[in-house]
Formats: structure tokens, sequence, C-alpha cells
């Protein structure tokens, strides 16, 4: 709702005549004619016309007056735009307070990375930034990432990838410099920041697949392969297809999900999950990550059963 504007002054022509015949008796108690056919009333009536104009006006604001406010919001660098008069320069200030120039949260950083930073002539020759992810309190370019850093902010940002083969890409020397040059002054003067790329948590899923009776075996584990890969890809992965979350653990019940999914399979059985590197499978709680990681699935293996008892098995694993 609109904050009402104040009335600097509410008087009318009838208030100003009435006021200025409630003062003739006391001020000229000869005056006895106050017709309106009276010279004296007819000039009385005059002033008064003349006195609500100026009132009016009063209450106005001129467009010289609200160009210069406009521009004491923009900074001295503003200027009015070419078409649309006075009424497209106020929505064009209104919307630029709306616009975050400073990194002072979280959600600041990753706003500033993803909406504004593109449209900088920095930007240009670098590969484009398809996530990113504000970690506050971690020093994740120092030699301990997992201890806390106050005042220290870390922007993990995943560019596009360089091409086909590079499905789990990081960001070059040269945009992680370009960043933190972009986001040094319009950082909180005591913040510390720091520009990096996601760390990748390596796993490895096997599983047994119950194949329909007129299923190709090549076909069934092939499409179950593909599935996994794109349920964990960074950039078309998740529940949302939108790209694994940053952070994101990652559990056993998921993978059944996934491969339940395969209208090739009838069923599936024995699965693990497991970090590469690591003999223990994934726990109650799932493989978990920290805020700045994500998941890179280097190895995949099926094992399919047709209606024979026949075991077709096969093995997939990231092309290093």
């Amino acid at each position: 709702m609109p904050i009402p504007l104040p009335s600097l002054d509410d008087h009318d022509f009838d208030d100003l005549v009435g006021e200025a015949r409630a003062l003739l008796p006391v001020l000229l108690p000869e005056w006895t004619d106050h017709n309106p056919g009276d010279p004296g009333i007819v000039l009385v009536e005059l002033l008064a016309w003349l006195t609500e104009m100026q009132l009016y006006q009063v209450d106005q604001l001129p467009q010289s007056h609200i160009l210069n406010f406009l521009r004491l919001l923009g900074g001295p660098q503003w200027s009015p735009p070419d078409t649309g008069g006075l009424d497209a320069a106020v929505r064009q200030s209104v919307a630029a307070l709306h616009e975050r120039h400073r990194a002072a949260t979280a959600d600041d950083y990753e706003y500033l990375v993803r909406t504004t930073w593109p449209e900088q002539p920095g930007a240009a020759g670098l590969p484009r930034v398809r996530r990113v992810r504000c970690v506050a309190g971690r020093n994740l370019a120092g030699t301990d990432p997992a201890a806390a850093a106050p005042a220290h902010v870390s922007v993990v940002v995943l560019p596009e990838p360089g091409g086909t083969a590079d499905t789990h890409p990081l960001p070059t020397g040269a945009l992680t410099t370009a960043l933190r040059e972009f986001l040094d002054p319009r950082r909180i003067l005591t913040v510390r920041h720091h520009v990096v790329g996601p760390e990748y948590v390596d796993l490895a899923v096997s599983a047994d697949l119950a194949l329909y009776e007129d299923t190709v075996p090549a076909d069934a584990l092939g499409d179950a392969r593909n599935r996994l890969r794109e349920f964990y890809d960074p950039f078309t992965g998740g529940d949302t297809r939108d790209g694994w979350s940053f952070g994101q653990s990652a559990y056993l019940s998921e993978v059944y999900a996934v491969l339940e999914q395969s209208p090739l399979a009838d069923y599936i059985e024995n699965v693990r999950l497991t970090r590469t590197g690591t003999d223990g499978d994934a726990g109650v709680d799932g493989i978990a990550l920290d805020a700045h990681q994500l998941v890179r699935l280097t190895r995949v293996d099926l094992t399919g059963y047709d209606s024979y008892g026949r075991t077709h098995p096969s093995t997939w694993e990231l092309p290093t």
C-alpha cells in the first residue's frame, strides 16, 4: 500500500473567500455590502482564486526536482532514458534500487556471479559459469579446507564443459582470477574471499538386474548405466534434473529408485554404493558430502540375469 502524500495546505476557494468575509466586520466595520456584485468582494474572490492556484502548486513537484532526486539515487553517472519521459526514468531508478551491487550474504555472492558477472567485459572469452555455491566461514583455497575460517568466504564455481569428454569440469586459473577481481570491490571490507572449483567425490555403483524374458541384455544394461550417469551428472542430475546439488549426500535408496525406473528390468537387487578408494559401502546416512563437493560416478558394475539364469556382466569406468 503506497504511503499517502501529505497536503501542505488544503484551503480551497470557498475557504479563502469565507475566511476573508469573516474578517471584514472586524477590520473594516464600515464595509457593509458583502454581496457578490460589490467591487471589493470581486477583488476578494479574485485574490482567493489566485491564492488557490498558488496553494495547488505548493503541493506539486516540478520535473526538475524529480530528475535531481533520481540523479541523487543513481549517482553522478546517471542519465534519464532517451524515451519514455519522466515515468520511464522513475521506473528505471526504482528497478535499479532492487539490483544487488554489494555482496553481504552468501546469496549475494551467488547472485552477482550468476547474474551480474556475465554482463561484465571481463567475462568475455572466459568459460561461462553454469553453477555457483558460496560457502561462508571457510577458506577452501587454503591448506585445510575443512577448518573454520571466520571472515572468509569461498565461492565455488562450476564452469561450462570444455567438450563432450569434459563431464566434470574445473574452472581455469584465468576464470577464478577474473571472478576474484570482479568480487573484490563488491565485498565487505573485512571479508577475505576466494574463488575455487568444486571438489569431486568419486563413487562406484554395482547392482544385479533381473531382466524380462524378451529383453536384450546389452540394451537393459546400457539403459541402466545411462540412467545412473544422468542422475549423478553435475549439470542434469539430481531429483530435479538441474544438476546434482552442492553438498548433497548420496544414498543407496536413490540407486534403487533410479534403476527401478528402467522399463527393461523386472527388479533390482544386491545394490552397492561405495566411495572410490574405500572398502566400506554407503551407510544408513549415505555418503556424506561437504558443502563444496559434488559426486562423480567413476565406475558402474552391472550384472543382468535373463530368464534362463544366464549372467551378463557389464563394467563401465569414467575415462581419465
